[in-house]
């Protein structure tokens, strides 16, 4: 799965390097289990609202780190979700976030949320509100539905991750 992801990535921000500066994001990722998620997306093309995005989360620390509930240790979550990102300005400067596309997942061990360990494939459909902190900076949640199939055949999971945006050059440009 980390060999997938690393060239979708490339290929992104290659295939749209000249569209306009990339936006990038790293947050803690909550669901099924507890990792980091790292993003980056750049303009779909020049002057458009909507942006290309590619998502990778890596979710290796499992709840029963914190309490036992009783169920087998889960074994790490890795995922790559390819799609689209839009993100609206908000009136106190803060953004509105939506984003949607394909996805697959590495559920590994004796996972959360999905009955069989293996590989799945499906979609997601994701919103956020983010508050300015400084000048490109943008600070706040998102919460991610996932819906997937595999050797579980319907795999249901809400994902929730609550960090930073980055857009380095467009700041003064987000503002209007």
């Amino acid at each position: 799965m980390h060999r997938p992801a690393l060239a979708a990535l490339a290929a992104l921000v290659a295939s749209s390097a000249c569209a306009g500066p990339p936006t990038f994001a790293l947050a803690p990722s909550l669901m099924p289990n507890l990792g980091v998620a790292a993003s980056v997306s750049v303009p779909a093309r020049e002057k458009s609202p909507w942006e290309l995005e590619a998502r990778f989360t890596d979710q290796f620390v499992d709840d029963k780190t914190f309490a036992d509930n009783g169920y087998p240790e889960a074994g790490n979550w890795t995922q790559l979700d390819l799609g689209l990102l839009r993100l609206w300005p908000r009136d106190d400067g803060g953004l509105w976030s939506v984003r949607f596309g394909l996805l697959g997942f590495e559920a590994r061990g004796e996972p959360n949320l999905a009955d069989e360990s293996g590989d799945y494939w499906g979609a997601y459909l994701g919103g956020g509100r983010f508050m300015r902190i400084a000048e490109g900076l943008w600070f706040g949640p998102e919460l991610t539905l996932v819906a997937a199939t595999g050797p579980d055949p319907r795999v249901w999971i809400p994902q929730f991750t609550w960090g930073l945006r980055w857009t380095p050059s467009r700041s003064r440009e987000r503002e209007r």
